[in-house]
């Protein structure tokens, strides 16, 4: 990878950091010491991150309550419904009512009126 272009610089800062960055073998007794750390410290339950737990629980608490919302939208709209109904009922049984009472005011104009071509 050596260029004749580098200036003299570059090639000891390469040289150093391939150095730096050779493959070491570690030292006797390193993994056992490793080990033997993490035998003693006791064992730890990872936590989820403060914002994490914030952002599940206001997720949650968003899904309640839209599930709330949409419940009362749907009582709502059963209680409008019946509401309706109630009236167009009311309103059938006045119409029934005024009907049977301009049946009853023709029928009997009809029969107290004399005939108009009678006896020809």
């Amino acid at each position: 990878m050596s260029d004749d272009t580098h200036d003299p610089e570059s090639h000891e800062l390469e040289r150093r950091l391939r150095a730096a960055l050779r493959p070491v073998n570690p030292r006797e007794g390193f993994a056992a010491g490793v080990l033997a750390r993490v035998a003693a410290e006791p064992a730890r339950r990872p936590r989820a991150p403060a914002v994490a737990s914030w952002l599940a629980f206001g997720l949650a608490a968003s899904g309640v309550l839209g599930g709330l919302l949409a419940h009362e939208w749907q009582v709502r709209r059963i209680e409008q419904g019946r509401e309706a109904r109630r009236q167009l009922i009311e309103a059938l049984r006045v119409t029934d009512e005024k009907l049977n009472l301009a049946y009853r005011v023709v029928n009997s104009r009809e029969s107290a009126a004399p005939p108009e071509h009678a006896g020809a």
